[in-house]
């Protein structure tokens, strides 16, 4: 009888074992996807700081001076840097639970939101001079390229998105406190604002007068960094899971 209960005891032990293996692989990934995130967070503001300051061939030397130039720093910085460890402060395994996790992923978008209303302000005082807005000069009375008027309308369609989410954040803390759950597609609309931005880098790559190769890596470090930051699975919930199905 302890012979034939042999086998399946055994089957049961290494499912067991490879479930601990598997939740100690994922644990000790945490500092891995800890560098990644950083990583792809901070590729893209850098290499617009790069392209839009540094003199030589293909990029576009300008001054910080300049409101205009504020503007891709500071939008990079919002949507590919702040929003994306947004993203990482809820996957990570660093941080402990969701009561930790929580502060600094708010901390993080609350920081992506300002920083996007920044780069909004320096484009208007730099487009309020000609006066040029939505991809129209009102002082020639004409339109800009397609591709520029899509840049205009579709970055305010992404800008007002992340205002509601920035409101509607508020609105969750403020019941969270009461057990409230409200807005429950509130992370589904954060990594679509993030997905949505890196199109919108995408389209300002296609119309600014860098080299195509730096073209190329900005779009890509972007799309990267919000595809990273939007699908990247949760380590602690992965762990969990094998945990349970030890």
């Amino acid at each position: 009888q302890v012979f034939l209960e042999l086998p399946s005891s055994t089957g049961s032990g290494r499912r067991n074992f490879q479930g601990l293996v598997r939740a100690a692989q994922l644990t000790h990934m945490g500092l891995a996807v800890d560098a990644l995130f950083f990583i792809a967070a901070f590729a893209t503001p850098v290499a617009v700081c790069i392209g839009m300051l540094a003199e030589g061939k293909g990029s576009v030397a300008t001054k910080l001076s300049t409101s205009f130039t504020w503007h891709p720093i500071l939008m990079t910085l919002a949507f590919s840097c702040f929003m994306v460890l947004g993203r990482w402060a809820y996957v990570t395994d660093s941080l402990g639970d969701k009561v930790k996790q929580r502060p600094v992923h708010r901390a993080f978008m609350a920081l992506g939101a300002l920083f996007a209303m920044g780069g909004y302000a320096a484009i208007f005082v730099a487009h309020v001079q000609k006066p040029t807005f939505f991809g129209y000069n009102f002082h020639t009375r004409s339109w800009a390229v397609p591709t520029r008027v899509l840049h205009d309308l579709f970055g305010y369609g992404v800008l007002l998105l992340t205002l509601t989410q920035a409101s509607m954040g508020l609105q969750k803390l403020a019941k969270l406190s009461a057990g409230v759950k409200v807005f429950t597609f509130h992370g589904t609309l954060g990594k679509a604002i993030m997905l949505l931005a890196s199109v919108q880098i995408v389209i300002a790559c296609i119309i600014w007068p860098w080299a195509t190769p730096l073209k190329i890596l900005i779009g890509v470090l972007a799309v990267g960094a919000a595809l990273f930051g939007a699908f990247y699975p949760n380590v602690s919930k992965e762990a969990a899971r094998s945990l349970s199905q030890a």
